[in-house]
């Protein structure tokens, strides 16, 4: 069981070689209970297939998510399954088009989310 019963899922429409480059890059394995990748899923994003994979990998609910993501079609694929999403400028998509896309909350990346999320939760939210 992830610490905290908190389960980290990388969802990317990357292949899986380039999937293993960014993992690598990263750093952040001790962290990443599952990758799922464009081939574990059918349909690349805007389709949620890739996050339905990331869920069932993870086994949490859409009902029990939450995702982060830095592009608009991040954003549809999470409003497709029903989970509120969180945009991230740092992939060069705009506040004000992740806004738009449907994204609940917009931060500079996701160690501000990761930030606030752990405010939020101390304070009881």
């Amino acid at each position: 069981m992830p610490r905290r019963g908190l389960a980290v899922a990388l969802a990317s429409s990357a292949r899986t070689q380039d999937l293993a480059a960014t993992r690598k890059a990263l750093g952040a394995d001790s962290f990443i209970h599952a990758a799922t990748s464009a081939d574990d899923a059918k349909a690349s994003k805007p389709a949620p297939d890739i996050l339905v994979a990331a869920l069932e990998a993870v086994g949490v609910a859409a009902a029990g998510a939450v995702y982060v993501g830095d592009a608009v079609w991040d954003m549809q694929a999470a409003a497709a399954l029903g989970v509120p999403a969180i945009g991230v400028t740092c992939g060069g998509t705009s506040a004000a088009e992740l806004r738009e896309a449907g994204a609940a909350e917009v931060y500079n990346g996701p160690g501000t989310s990761w930030t606030t999320c752990r405010q939020a939760r101390s304070a009881g939210c």
